[in-house]
């Protein structure tokens, strides 16, 4: 009897030990499912943190380059509106100096050696001079100018002063005025100013 105490026993202490060593591989596994499965969790929570991270930088980046475009936009607004401001008031003191040019006593004297620049190529019976309606008043010396006999015709268009010139059937036209100077001046302005907006 006391061997099959002792049998029993022995059957005992190995069933405990195998349980014993079921235990710890059951608990083995279950720990190293754990694990995998708290790997998979971090994996994937750094994963959304990352993909969150960068929609935000995107979103930031996107509203900061907005920013800055709507920024150098109003920038750039200002500086045209300034640049505008700037040059009307350059151009209407220029006008002014004209004006006071065309009412002046070097006036007739500058008409007459443009006249006289120009008449060379004109000097055919339908040459046509084209003045200002003020500078009509003129007409003998103009014609005096010219060096021969020539109609002077006004022209409305022409505000400041000068004259433009033509002969039809030569097709030829001279524009001196100081209307188409001052003109000519604003688009010389502009290219060369240094005051282009970028």
């Amino acid at each position: 009897m006391q061997n099959m105490d002792q049998v029993f026993l022995y059957m005992k202490d190995e069933m405990e030990r195998q349980a014993q060593s079921e235990e710890k591989a059951i608990l083995d596994e279950v720990k190293k499912l754990e694990e995998e499965a708290y790997e998979s969790m971090k994996l994937e929570a750094k994963r959304d943190a990352d993909l969150r991270l960068k929609q935000d930088v995107e979103e930031m980046t996107s509203q900061a380059a907005s920013e800055i475009s709507e920024s150098h936009i109003e920038r750039t607004k200002k500086l045209i509106k300034q640049r505008d401001e700037y040059m009307q008031s350059v151009f209407a003191k220029a006008k002014e100096k004209l004006i006071e040019f065309a009412d002046s006593q070097e006036y007739l004297p500058f008409v007459e050696a443009k006249i006289q620049k120009v008449a060379h190529h004109f000097q055919d019976l339908e040459t046509v001079i084209y003045v200002s309606k003020k500078d009509l008043s003129l007409k003998d010396k103009i014609v005096s100018a010219f060096g021969s006999d020539v109609r002077i015709e006004v022209n409305d268009e022409i505000t400041l002063g000068g004259f433009i010139i033509e002969n039809k059937k030569l097709s030829l036209i001279s524009d001196e005025t100081l209307d188409f100077a001052l003109e000519n001046q604003k688009e010389w302005f502009n290219k060369n100013s240094g005051l282009i907006v970028k």
